[in-house]
């Protein structure tokens, strides 16, 4: 029960609230399918929480470029998995709480890769949730929404954590991504969009100074 109840906390905070896009046509429980949840291939659940709670459901078409991704960063990073946070749950309807969106099938949060300080890749976020691994700015002039009241503001990690964002690997899952059509938008941190050579990249956008922050995880939004 008391893990139960750390990781509600934990995705209750650190969860990301996206603006909830204009959908023509609502998703249904009979339209929704589940991601993989017995960990053994390149897609897996960050914790088994997220199974346990059925918020692991997305349309057939989000799981089949999820899983195309995620085979496809396993090919040209042997060893890689892809980690999914909060999609959505069975019944299909939205807003799931704690999100602004979510619920229907065509939005999941993917856990972001990291890297020792020593640049070791690190298998999964240093996280329970994997929400939560925040990546700061390089420079506090690449910062959003100062003196702006809201929860885009969670603190920093310390400079001494051991852990910093892998850019190779993140960049090849976020672009990947975005070659698909059935992919309307994904949400990062303008800072990590430019980190990134997404630039120029019109479905990489920032969520907004009234969402929480996105430099720990990537939030896909799938038409």
């Amino acid at each position: 029960m008391r893990l139960w109840l750390a990781l509600a906390l934990a995705v209750g905070l650190a969860a990301c609230r996206a603006p909830a896009p204009t959908r023509l046509q609502p998703a249904t429980a009979s339209n929704l399918a589940p991601l993989p949840c017995d960990g053994r291939g390149p897609l897996r659940p960050a914790s088994i929480g997220y199974c346990l709670a059925r918020r692991h459901y997305v349309t057939p078409a989000a799981r089949t470029v999820l899983l195309a991704a995620a085979n496809g960063v396993a090919k040209d990073h042997p060893g890689s998995v892809v980690l999914f946070m909060d999609a959505s749950w069975s019944k299909g309807t939205r807003p799931m709480p704690p999100h602004l969106s979510h619920g229907d099938g065509r939005e999941v949060d993917l856990a972001m890769f990291f890297v020792t300080p020593a640049g070791r890749p690190l298998a999964a976020p240093p996280t329970l949730t994997g929400y939560g691994a925040f990546e700061p700015p390089s420079h506090e002039t690449e910062r959003v929404c100062i003196g702006i009241a809201g929860p885009h503001h969670e603190p920093d990690p310390a400079a001494s954590r051991s852990w910093r964002l892998d850019e190779a690997r993140t960049s090849d899952l976020v672009r990947r991504l975005i070659a698909d059509p059935h992919v309307r938008r994904v949400f990062i941190e303008p800072h990590l969009k430019t980190r990134l050579g997404l630039a120029r990249e019109d479905k990489v956008r920032f969520a907004g100074c009234q969402a929480a922050r996105h430099d720990d995880h990537i939030h896909v939004d799938f038409s």
